[in-house]
């Protein structure tokens, strides 16, 4: 089963963290919800331990292939992680190459969070497990780092062999317990992180997803357990409860202080997700239109795209703009391009209107883009790589039977 209202409502947090980073560059404060919309990353992260539990959680339990898991989890995330890296690669390249022919340039290249040693930890995927200071490289991918690394730990719960556990229900009942205390620890981590981290990211981001994450598992094990509180309701009533839950949720993120955003949101998000599982309310039904479909099925593109379309396309052609005085924009020594956006953007309603839909107009049409060709081939290639996989252990218990067999018929024939 696909749970396409939740892919679209990952479309539009992923739409709604880039608005996050719009306004940080411009330095415009934003909407209240949108200022505290970095809360939507655990909204990520419980929504992908709630799918990923709903697809393979029963079969790693039992008898899954960790190594088929892995590889279908590297093939999701690392290509398009990858692809986008060699990007701000190649532009660091291009400064280097130009501050080398005497072009002045803001920053030089390879140097602060575009440094070589970051440069290696973010193709290891290792870059927010607390070896840096600050966000590197593609800034978003930090939660891919640490997503990545839960992913594995919930792989190696699931496989871990049980014994003394009667029957297959017993094995799952028994790592769904495990599952819980790794939540209940993700919680207690995460509370005593935030007294330490301005950030909750680069430094402490595995903790937090942590939470999130098995947050997302245990409300499949509710829901697969027949324990959801939401199946027992009406369609009606269902309706009712996604409209409230929404309403809290935008209340909860637009004015809760940073302690209470990292201790309840993983909470009320896992609450979100299991009734917009049942896809009854009028929110689902307005994501289950195609171009809120197609938002959805591009929310990892969208995610990681966008600051690189923020900084080297549309920040540099606003500080292109400005520096040649186009578009009612000055010349400011010293600028950057988000001023220079920012700039743009306070000319008045209908311009800030404008910055808005062209930011996002960039980030939708790079996205189908990558999503056509860098993702879905990647995920096409590791998954099969990742089914033959699974499929071999029945063809080396073929083979063995079919040798045995030969065996047995030589041995028929020689005594006769």
């Amino acid at each position: 089963m696909r749970f396409r209202a939740l892919d679209g409502l990952r479309g539009l947090s992923a739409l709604t963290v880039a608005l996050v980073h719009l306004y940080e560059s411009m330095k415009v404060t934003p909407p209240e919800f949108i200022g505290h919309a970095y809360a939507l990353v655990d909204f990520f992260f419980v929504l992908s331990g709630f799918v990923l539990a709903h697809a393979f959680f029963d079969k790693l339990a039992v008898q899954g292939d960790g190594w088929a898991f892995a590889l279908r989890r590297f093939g999701r995330m690392y290509p398009l992680h990858f692809f986008m890296l060699s990007l701000l690669v190649a532009v660091e390249a291009a400064k280097w190459v130009a501050a080398r022919h005497g072009v002045p340039v803001l920053v030089q290249p390879f140097t602060a969070e575009n440094s070589i040693p970051a440069l290696f930890s973010n193709l290891l995927l290792i870059q927010s497990l607390g070896l840096h200071d600050r966000l590197t490289w593609n800034f978003p991918a930090w939660s891919i780092s640490v997503e990545f690394y839960v992913n594995m730990l919930f792989c190696m719960v699931m496989v871990l062999p049980w014994r003394g556990a009667e029957s297959r229900e017993g094995v799952q009942r028994r790592k769904t317990w495990i599952i819980a205390a790794l939540a209940v620890f993700g919680c207690v981590a995460t509370l005593l992180a935030t007294r330490y981290s301005t950030a909750m990211s680069y430094d402490y981001g595995f903790v937090r997803c942590i939470y999130g994450f098995f947050c997302g598992v245990l409300a499949q094990r509710i829901r697969a357990g027949g324990l959801d509180p939401f199946a027992r309701l009406s369609d009606r009533a269902v309706a009712a409860s996604e409209v409230a839950l929404t309403v809290v949720a935008i209340a909860f993120v637009t004015f809760s202080p940073w302690f209470w955003l990292f201790a309840l949101t993983p909470l009320l998000f896992t609450a979100t997700t299991l009734v917009y599982a049942h896809q009854k309310g009028p929110f689902s039904r307005l994501l289950l239109t195609p171009p809120l479909h197609a938002i959805g099925e591009w929310s990892y593109s969208i995610y990681l795209v966008h600051t690189f379309l923020l900084i080297h396309i549309l920040g540099r052609f606003a500080s292109f703009a400005g520096k040649h005085g186009w578009i009612g924009l000055h010349p400011v020594a010293g600028a950057d391009g988000g001023a220079y956006i920012g700039g743009l953007y306070h000319q008045g309603p209908l311009m800030m209107g404008a910055v808005v839909a062209v930011y996002v107009g960039l980030i939708l049409a790079m996205s189908s883009l990558t999503f056509r060709f860098i993702e879905k081939p990647a995920h096409r290639y590791f998954n099969a790589m990742a089914a033959r996989r699974e499929a071999r252990p029945e063809d080396e218990e073929s083979d063995i039977r079919a040798r045995r067999q030969a065996v047995a018929a030589r041995r028929v024939q020689a005594a006769e």
